[in-house]
């Protein structure tokens, strides 16, 4: 009775699989798909893509910031002129 309990067990979950399994073995990049159409039946897909999305904004604003913010300082104020044999291509001519 285990025996055929347990086949029947793996044959269930094969039948789920199948076609995250098919999509992973036949198409390029179909790992991803698979992972999106398994978030997507699940019903979790917009949770992830919020997080995604919303990260990605996030990380936008930053570097948009970051540029900004070194744009506005002042010629020089890097740091003190180091010596670091890298001269000859000193594009600003300091």
């Amino acid at each position: 009775m285990q025996a055929r309990t347990a086949l029947r067990e793996v044959g269930r979950v094969l039948q789920k699989a199948g076609p995250y399994v098919v999509l992973e073995v036949v198409m390029p990049g179909g790992t991803l798909l698979a992972l999106l159409l398994y978030l997507h039946r699940t019903g979790q897909l917009r949770k992830v893509a919020r997080v995604i999305l919303g990260n990605a904004v996030l990380r936008a604003g930053a570097r948009a910031f970051d540029q900004l913010a070194f744009t506005m300082m002042p010629l020089g104020s890097v740091g003190p002129r180091v010596h670091d044999g890298l001269e000859p291509l000193d594009l600003l001519g300091r």
